[in-house]
C-alpha cells in the first residue's frame, strides 16, 4: 500500500499484481524409524544472493535438527541442489540412514530418483557418494 501512495505522489499509476495461486500443503510424517527432511534453496536473481536450509523431523514431528546456510551469489538450482546434498550429508553424519527427503525442486527430485549423474561437475564427486 505504501508503494501505491508513493506512485500516486509522483502522479504515476500503479496496479498491484494478482496474487499467485495459493495451495494448501499438509506435512505428513515419515514412517517410524525414518527421518524426514524438508529442504529448500533460493536465490534473489539469476544469479543472486541465495541460501539453503532444511529441517529434520521424526515420525512424531519432533525436530531432530535443522540448518540454514547463506551461499552468496548463486543460481536457484545450485541452492536447491546444495540444500539436498547438505541434508544427505548431515543425515549420514548423525547416523540417520533411513532418510526421506522432500524438496520443491522437481529437477533435484528427478536427479535423486533416477540416481542421475547429470549434476554440475563441481558437485559430481560428492553427488556420487550420495546416490550409490
Amino acid at each position: 500500500m505504501d508503494d501505491l501512495l508513493i506512485l500516486r505522489h509522483f502522479s504515476l499509476q500503479g496496479h498491484p499484481s494478482k496474487a499467485p495461486v495459493i495451495k494448501s500443503v499438509i506435512w505428513s510424517p515419515p514412517d517410524p524409524g525414518w527421518i524426514k527432511v524438508n529442504t529448500n534453496g533460493t536465490a534473489m536473481g539469476s544469479p543472486g544472493f541465495g541460501g539453503c536450509g532444511g529441517i529434520f523431523r521424526n515420525c512424531k514431528a519432533f525436530v531432530k535438527g535443522c540448518f540454514a546456510i547463506p551461499l552468496g551469489q548463486v543460481f536457484a538450482f545450485k541452492a536447491e541442489l546444495l540444500a539436498a546434498s547438505l541434508a544427505i550429508n548431515f543425515a549420514w553424519k548423525y547416523g540417520w540412514h533411513h532418510l526421506c527427503l522432500e524438496s520443491d525442486s522437481s529437477y533435484v527430485v528427478q536427479l535423486l530418483s533416477s540416481r542421475s549423474e547429470l549434476v554440475p561437475w563441481r558437485f559430481r564427486q560428492a553427488w556420487q557418494r550420495y546416490i550409490f
